[in-house]
């Protein structure tokens, strides 16, 4: 059991949990204050799920070195860039992006909410985002 940084859950890797994505969204909202916010639903031992809350427009270019995700719009529409592809996304499209693929994105609504799953495990702790832009 370990204790993750940015949501201070206590979090047991063996434990299986039923979480609310409304309720985790509504206890961590997105504030003006905010640049983004990622709102960590769970973590097991290969995977990782959160969701990620932006305002309107663009996201950094970005990598994963480790990783590969999942996006599936809960809210909102824009454009996501997984290497040389755009494509317009609303809600409940969904896109893969495998590791080391350069990406980013820009939201045309605020706030826009997408669910990430992330394998293996994105680790608060020690993230493997390497910024592009």
């Amino acid at each position: 059991m370990y204790t993750c940084s940015c949501c201070q859950q206590s979090l047991d890797r063996t434990k299986i949990d039923v979480q609310s994505v409304a309720d985790a969204v509504e206890k961590d909202k997105l504030t003006a204050k905010d640049v983004f916010k990622r709102t960590y639903i769970g973590h097991g031992k290969q995977s990782s799920v959160f969701v990620f809350q932006g305002h309107k427009g663009p996201f950094k270019k970005h990598v994963h070195v480790t990783h590969d995700e999942i996006g599936y719009v809960l809210k909102g529409s824009g454009k996501v860039m997984v290497g040389d592809r755009v494509q317009e996304v609303r809600e409940g499209d969904i896109w893969v992006i495998p590791a080391n693929t350069p990406h980013g994105g820009e939201f045309q609504t605020e706030p826009t909410q997408v669910l990430f799953v992330s394998s293996p495990i994105d680790n608060p702790e020690n993230p493997d985002r390497v910024w592009l832009d």
